[in-house]
């Protein structure tokens, strides 16, 4: 899911939204919040993920795939609100695999979230799984498409964002079938360093990339998101 900037305050506070739900998971801090004029919303940690009016985001997530015919086997790496899974579904997604690592995030979700994720974890064509998303992408499977709705920050302390981009776009691109396509949420349009170096990685790691600039209904700022296909395996 996509890490907004975060404010000093929460939003949910900002803007004298009614929370819903506040939970500590095992991971991370969870907020349902409604809003009169977004719908319901997800905050983790205090970042704002996204709300029910946010359709843009999981249509510029599943675009890509579906433009190149990359909708047969489909692995989405987080994404535990659902949207992303019920796109893929809803656009003909043969099979669509969901691994996010906070069962509580999926749960809440699936309580709260209806109009975002409708019944996609119950969809013949979804399997859910509770893992560590990254993990996936070291197995030996390879998939159609790939959705990356996971953060650009490492979770190392000891590795740079850098690296952590590279490593990401190295696996995806080796976890592809010929002609599939990889498709990724990057960050708002006002982080202009973070969108070079997620440009520069795809650029060493693909042949073929493009980013586009898409307004989401609840963000403060317009969001980036990026496809890549034809992947440099020996980069």
């Amino acid at each position: 899911m996509a890490t907004p900037l975060r404010p000093t305050t929460p939003e949910y506070i900002q803007h004298n939204q009614q929370v819903l739900e506040d939970r500590h998971s095992d991971f991370q801090h969870i907020v349902i919040a409604e809003d009169p004029d977004y719908g319901r919303l997800l905050y983790l940690d205090d970042d704002l993920q996204i709300s029910e009016a946010d359709q843009p985001y999981n249509q510029a997530m599943v675009d890509p795939l579906a433009r190149h015919g990359s909708l047969g086997r489909v692995l989405i790496l987080g994404g535990g609100d659902g949207g992303v899974l019920r796109e893929a579904i809803s656009r003909g997604a043969r099979e669509a695999i969901l691994v996010d690592i906070d069962r509580a995030v999926i749960d809440l979700c699936r309580r709260y979230l209806p109009q975002l994720c409708g019944d996609a974890f119950d969809a013949p064509q979804a399997r859910v799984v509770v893992d560590d998303a990254l993990a996936w992408l070291h197995r030996e499977d390879e998939y159609d498409g790939i959705i990356y709705d996971l953060t650009m920050e490492p979770f190392s302390p000891d590795q740079s964002r850098t690296r952590f981009i590279d490593q990401v776009l190295a696996h995806a691109g080796r976890r592809l079938r010929p002609g599939g396509t990889f498709s990724m949420q990057c960050c708002g349009a006002n982080e202009p360093a973070l969108l070079e170096e997620i440009r520069q990685g795809l650029a060493r790691r693909f042949r073929t990339w493009e980013d586009t600039t898409v307004s989401i209904p609840s963000y403060d700022v317009d969001w980036v998101f990026a496809w890549a296909r034809h992947p440099r395996l020996g980069a």
